[in-house]
């Protein structure tokens, strides 16, 4: 019993842990930017209350919590193994202005509204100048929450968190055939090609085996185990690449240590050049 909450729990951690953390942070943030506030007033000789204050920060910190799944999602796509670097600095330098616009909006929409329901006046007001203005401070939470936010779930997703133990060879994969069941270890994989409902697995044997899955899930399944994901419909265990050649499309021909040569569509392109580099291949 105590074992099944343990696992339920690490189960949420793994989904929930990198919002605890954004949070955690807001609210850091949150008390930070009040206490300013109020010291600044203080110093001018203005007697503010701490209803405006809180409101403010409040509301920014909901809509910058509600932001957090996109931020992630973006830092995610933006790995060096699956983009270039001018590519991910040209991608963020879009995306955080247009993140900082919807802050911008929505803060003072839920501003309206919280005013409202205090019968207090707030009048919605877009401008600009305000948005350039909150701009700067905008674009650093942003870097700020995707780089922490990213951290942690990638953290938190690693196999040794998962597991409570020490990082050691992957679990080989259980194929059923009716009543009869049998294991594939992972590194004898060389390349894995999707079958319908199937997947195919090309082992170093010669042998090939049919496993009841889905590509995109044994790919996510063996991601940390040097399969990798080269085409919409084929994995290939990095370890077996023994030369690469690269076509006038953008696609490249992997050849194996069995002879056998296979394509990696370009939009792959970037993650295999990257996981050979890693090899020391080229």
């Amino acid at each position: 019993m105590n074992r099944g909450v343990s696992v339920t729990n690490r189960s949420l951690l793994f989904r929930f842990g990198h919002y605890l953390v954004a949070l955690a942070v807001l609210i850091v943030a949150v008390a930070a930017n009040i206490a300013s506030t109020l010291d600044q007033n203080a110093r001018m000789g203005r007697s503010v209350g701490l209803g405006g204050p809180l409101m403010d920060e409040i509301t920014s910190a909901l809509v910058w919590l509600a932001l957090v799944p996109l931020i992630v999602r973006a830092f995610e796509a933006s790995t060096p193994s699956r983009l270039s670097i001018p590519t991910i600095a040209a991608m963020h330098l879009a995306l955080a202005p247009a993140v900082s616009l919807v802050h911008f909006v929505a803060t003072r929409v839920l501003r309206a509204l919280g005013y409202a329901a205090f019968n207090e006046g707030f009048v919605f007001r877009f401008a600009w100048g305000d948005y350039v203005a909150d701009l700067y401070r905008d674009l650093l939470t942003y870097l700020l929450l995707g780089l922490i936010c990213w951290s942690t779930q990638r953290l938190l997703k690693s196999p040794a968190v998962e597991t409570g133990t020490t990082i050691g060879p992957p679990p080989p994969l259980e194929i059923r055939d009716g009543a009869k069941t049998s294991y594939v270890a992972v590194q004898d994989i060389l390349w894995v090609e999707a079958a319908g409902n199937y997947v195919e697995l090309h082992l170093v044997d010669g042998h090939k085996r049919l496993m009841r899955n889905t590509l995109a899930s044994l790919a996510s399944r063996l991601a940390d185990c040097g399969i990798l994901r080269i085409h919409r419909s084929r994995l290939v265990n990095i370890a077996a690449v023994r030369e690469v050649t690269n076509l006038p499309s953008g696609d490249a021909t992997l050849h194996l240590s069995d002879g056998t040569s296979i394509v990696a569509s370009r939009s792959h392109r970037t993650a295999v050049t990257s996981a050979l580099a890693a090899r020391g291949l080229h």
